[in-house]
Formats: structure tokens, sequence, C-alpha cells
């Protein structure tokens, strides 16, 4: 879908401390290697608190872009893919987030989405059709934080071809200019797929208080040895290509006018026939030099991939970027946008901030996001 008038006003991003793999497998061996350098690692917080550093960060930078003082989000979705990322169950992650950036009661819905990995650049899309059909609807929060942890999800063994990271996403959609324009979206769903990561595991019954060690890479095998890889790389080639595409097409641009594709951060190899492959691109227009020092985080993965590039300085007004996501289920998203104003002298973002808040006595943006070789930039 083509839009009009839909920009990115603000974004944002929390990482833990990048820990060297070598320093966190302590004389274990691995199977399946990743290529992986290092993850993020947020020892003591969990993924809401990253959530909530990363959206002062959007906050902040929308203040940027904004004169007087900055609307107050209708809507908020937040994102978690794991247990362990949610704090506790019943009970509002969404919520927890939303008070702690200081946004107060009002009309308007804060909620959570549950398209596993994809549900940010998925809730891009999901936010375009909102905004489109609701006139009276003027903003959307996105925001999204991950933690694992050992014995129950070690960070290096816990999938098959990827690593995880601890970290946290923001993004402010709305109707007036800001740091990018969003062009088109496109959405693909292939539900066939949902029992790649189930395996033969049966359903918990209700009641049950101990869920013990993820085993998502068995539950894979299970599936992968009754289908067989290829036929689960031939579903996920066809809704690559089929959002990507469809979104280009929307668009109006082919994908070597493409400045960056932002992707998950799986390991090389699975990047590689997952990713790279089915969209016939080279790895030095992504950011996997700093997704293998980072982990898949997720949800998070290209809007903290994003940021980056917006405070390196490794993208200029003018420029065309894609996000891909790519969610268990299986799900896959892909938005374009235009880099329309990236932000300048970009600061650590300090104190917590009060509302309403005014862009004239409001910090600058900057999460401190490592140094890393931008793969091409």
């Amino acid at each position: 879908m083509r839009w009009q008038d839909l920009h990115l006003r603000g974004i944002g991003a929390a990482l833990g401390e990048i820990v060297a793999v070598e320093d966190l497998v302590s004389g274990r061996t691995l199977h399946g290697a990743t290529s992986q350098r290092a993850v993020s690692i947020a020892s003591g917080s969990t993924g809401m608190d990253l959530a909530v550093r990363a959206g002062r960060n959007a906050l902040a930078s929308m203040a940027m872009t904004t004169a007087g003082p900055l609307p107050v989000p209708d809507l908020h979705f937040h994102a978690a893919i794991w247990r362990g990322s949610r704090g506790i169950d019943f009970w509002s992650r969404a919520a927890y987030v939303r008070t702690r950036l200081g946004l107060p009661a009002g009309r308007g819905i804060a909620s959570e989405l549950n398209a596993m990995s994809n549900s940010l650049i998925g809730g891009i899309d999901i936010s375009a059709r909102v905004l489109a059909g609701s006139p009276d609807i003027d903003t959307v929060l996105l925001t999204g934080g991950e933690t694992f942890g050992p014995p129950a999800f070690d960070h290096l063994t816990a999938d098959h071809g990827i690593a995880y990271g601890d970290g946290g996403s923001a993004l402010i959609l709305g109707r007036h200019p800001g740091l990018a324009r969003i062009l088109a979206t496109s959405s693909y769903t292939d539900p066939t797929l949902e029992q790649l990561h189930r395996g033969n595991q049966p359903f918990a019954p209700a009641g049950t208080t101990e869920y013990g060690m993820e085993r998502i890479r068995e539950r894979k095998r299970q599936y992968t040895d009754v289908v067989g890889v290829a036929s689960v790389a031939r579903r996920n080639h066809d809704g690559v290509r089929a959002v990507i595409d469809e979104a280009l097409r929307d668009a109006e641009l082919s994908i070597d006018e493409l400045r960056w594709v932002l992707l998950p951060h799986y390991g090389r190899h699975l990047l590689d026939t997952h990713c790279l492959q089915p969209l016939g691109i080279t790895a030095d227009r992504t950011l996997c030099h700093a997704g293998d020092q980072w982990g898949h985080m997720g949800p998070n993965d290209q809007i903290i991939g994003l940021t980056h590039l917006l405070v390196r300085g490794a993208v200029a007004a003018g420029d065309y970027v894609a996000l891909l996501g790519i969610g268990i289920g299986m799900t896959w998203t892909a938005t374009i946008l235009r880099i329309d104003a990236p932000p300048t002298g970009l600061e650590i973002l300090a104190p917590p901030l009060r509302w309403p808040w005014r862009t004239d006595h409001v910090p600058g943006l900057r999460e401190s996001l490592p140094d890393h070789n931008l793969g091409g930039a």
C-alpha cells in the first residue's frame, strides 16, 4: 500500500553491554556456528526497562522536528516475543511502559502486538492503516523490549542459526513531517509454517507453573525432519518476495535505489539463505556487521539498526531505506521510507522527562550505541 502524509516522527533504541561471544562460551562447545562476534546483554534490566529508555529517545528525537508542545500518542502498541521479556503474566506491559514515559491519561488505547519478531515492522503497517481510516487519530507510539537469559533461554544456544541479544526500540508515527516519510508497506502471511516453532510440543495445560527451558532448536528439527528444510526455505522466499516486490512497486522504486536494507539479525548462514538470496542483494547493503555484535533482539532489530544509521550519519536526506520484518507464524512485512531530516548534534538523553513536553527544554537524542562497522557506510 502506498501512503500519503505518513511520517516517522521519532525513533529511539537501547542496548545492553556488548559482550564478546568468546567470553560467554567459557569452554562450551557450540553447535551450528552463527558467526556471531558479540551479543548485547542487559543484566539487571527488563525488556520493559529497555523499551522505556528507547521511548524517551524517540520522544526527544520527535522534539527536534516539532514546534511547540509534542502531541500525546493516541495509540500505543508494545511488543515482546519471549515470556522472560514480559515481566509477569496477567498484567499490562504497554501500560507500564507508557506511564514510565510520563504519558498522561487520555483518549486512545495502550495494547500489545504479537506478530513475534515482525511485531514492530508489522506494527508500522497496522498503524498506517489505522491512521488512514481514522481522521481523529494523529500519532502512534510503537515500543518493544527483549531480555533473554540462561538457563531458560541461552543467548547462544536456544535456537538454530541465531544468537539472541537484549535490546529495546521505539517509533513514533504521525501525519506531520519529521525524520522520514513512510512511502509504502506490505504484509504477507503463511500460517502453514506455524508448526515450525511448535514441532511436536504439546500445549501446556491451564494451571502450569513451570514452563522449563525453551527448546526452539528441538522443535524446529521435529518439523523440518518431516517437511524438509527446502520446504521452509521456499515458503520463506515467497513471503519475502511478496512483500518487498509489492512495497517497492507501490513506492515506485527498484531495489537498486535502496541505500540500506535493514533485516533481522540472524546468523550469517540463515541471513544469507532467508534474506539476502530471496532479496537478491549483497551483505554490504545491510547492517550484518553491526547485527553480529548485537544479536537478534526480537522485533527491535530493524529499528535499532535505523537508529544506528541516523546516529552515525550513515543516511542523508533523500536516501531510501527498506525495513524487512519476519515473524514466527509466519508473517513478513516490508516498509519503504525516505529519509527527510536526519537529526544532528545528538547527545545522550539524560534525565526522566515530564509531560507536557516542549521543544525549548527537551534534551537531544542519543542512546549509547557502540561504534560498529556499518557494513558499507
